[in-house]
This record gives structure tokens, sequence and C-alpha cells, in this order.
């Protein structure tokens, strides 16, 4: 059993499936992982190419719908969910997955003169990927949490509610099908004048230059299509793309374990200056 669910441009949803009195889906095409697009140089005199690239492609999303009931009033209510060339997002659930994916309306086919009415919609995610619903957080904190229950305590060997860290640092284990984007969510605690956040086992990294006051919030976001870095301040905000420095890159989750620190002007180590909390959602090829 899976259900499939619409949502417009202007935030509306809409039930697609479970719903045979008016909608009933015929087929939904696009749900496979999508096809990649190799690039090769031949090679003089020796067989075969040689490897320069690969991307995936754009996914197509292609719902086959028969109108029931009012069918004109159906039809009319497609179109208004299914906006050509507007923005969309489309939502499937099955046993295993609970998942959307961005795209915008490439076309709405309706067969007016048939009987048993059908209407085939298509949708150009431009971001292949499918995302989990479900976000995960992890705190990159000095102090790292150690109690739970259920516990016992026996003499002579008590067990710590809490450690603390030399460093300020998370390990991520990212089961998803592929990379996917990062959030950071970050509070100045401290005056610095400049903040690095550091995958290690990379070594790539995000540094910013700016002056940074007591209760700022910054957001950085390394999602494609979505890439940012804001800045909070008494309920103001600021685009802090300028402060980037010239070598920084936004990385992405890994599939597998990912390692991330930070610091700041004043060091790594002791280091109280900010809250860094991580934010992802598990991407998927496939359902």
């Amino acid at each position: 059993m899976y259900t499939a669910k619409i949502e417009n441009v202007n935030g509306e949803v809409m039930l697609l499936t479970n719903k045979e009195s008016k909608y009933q889906v015929v087929s939904i095409t696009g749900l496979n992982p999508p096809k990649a697009q190799i690039n090769t140089t031949p090679i003089v005199g020796l067989d075969g190419a040689k490897f320069n690239s690969s991307k995936l492609e754009t996914r197509n999303i292609v719902i086959t719908i028969r109108l029931n009931s009012d069918v004109e009033a159906n039809r009319q209510a497609l179109y208004n969910f299914f906006v050509t060339k507007k923005w969309c997002r489309f939502y499937y659930t099955n046993g295993s997955r609970n998942v959307y994916i961005d795209g915008y309306v490439d076309s709405v086919e309706c067969d007016l003169f048939s009987s048993g009415e059908m209407a085939q919609t298509s949708i150009i995610c431009t971001d292949p990927y499918f995302k989990a619903l479900t976000v995960i957080e992890t705190d990159m904190s000095l102090i790292r949490g150690l109690f739970t229950f259920p516990f016992s305590i026996n003499d002579g060997f008590p067990i710590p509610f809490s450690q603390y860290e030399s460093s300020p640092n998370a390990r991520i284990y990212n089961s998803s099908d592929g990379e996917t984007g990062i959030i950071f969510k970050i509070t100045v605690n401290t005056n610095v004048s400049s903040i690095k956040i550091e995958k290690t086992n990379t070594n790539e990294y995000i540094e910013l230059n700016n002056s940074f006051l007591v209760g700022d919030e910054i957001s950085i976001n390394t999602n494609a299509g979505n890439k940012s870095i804001k800045l909070t301040r008494n309920s103001t905000v600021t685009d802090l793309l300028s402060k980037l420095t010239n070598d920084s890159v936004f990385f992405q989750l890994n599939q597998g374990y990912n390692n991330f620190s930070y610091s700041t002007s004043l060091g790594e180590s002791d280091n109280e200056d900010l809250t860094v909390s991580l934010l992802y959602r598990k991407s998927y090829r496939g359902v």
C-alpha cells in the first residue's frame, strides 16, 4: 500500500490516493533511481573511453489519474493544484519510505472527449533525490550526555551523567542513498570575529569573518538549490555570503561516517563561545 499527495504553490495539499470517488491513480512513473549522465572521452588507439565525470539527471514524475463522479469539477480542481510552470511538492509513503520531492509542473493533459476521462500530470524535479520527512538533529556540544534509563550504580563504580569533550565535534553516519545537504544552526555566546565549521575527514570547511555579538543566530544551509548563510540579530536577518572566506566549501554529508568540528577566533580548546547543532534529512534515489 502507498499514499501520494501533492502540495501546490499556495500551500494547499490534495490527497491523490484513497479518493476513488473523485480520483483513481492509475500509475505513477519516475519513482525509480533517475538516469545517470556519464561523460567520457575517446582514447585514440585504445578500446573504450576515458571516464571524465558523472551526474544524475533531473527526475520526471508522471501521474496518471482517472477522473470520477463530477468529472468537470474534479478536472478543474486538478488544474488548481497542478499549476503549470509553478512549484509543487510531491509526497509519497509506502512500507519503507516516507518522503517528498520538490519540482515544477511541466504539463497537465486531459482527454476531455473520451469515456472514462484521464488526466496526466508531469513534474520536473531539478534535485533528483527524494527527501525524508523526518529531520535528524545532532548537537555539536562540549557536554556529551551519558545519563540514560534504566541504570544501576555499584559501590566504587560511579556512572557519569555527562562528559566534557576536549573539543566540540560530531560524528554523523549517513545511511542515505547518496549525499545530502546540511543546515548548521549557530548561537553566539561570546563576542568573536570568526567562525569555522570543519568537515575533518575531508579537510573541507566553511569559515566566516565578521564581528559576531552575543545572541547572534546564524544559519548555514548547504542544500543544493538552497545554499545560504543568514545572520539574525535583534530580529533583523542579514545575508552573510560576502563574509565567506575564499577557500570555503558548501560541503555535503557523504554516505557513511562524517566528522565535524568547529572553532572561533578564540580557538578550539575550552570552546564554549558557540552553541552549534547540525540538521539534515536522509535522501533517496528511489522509493
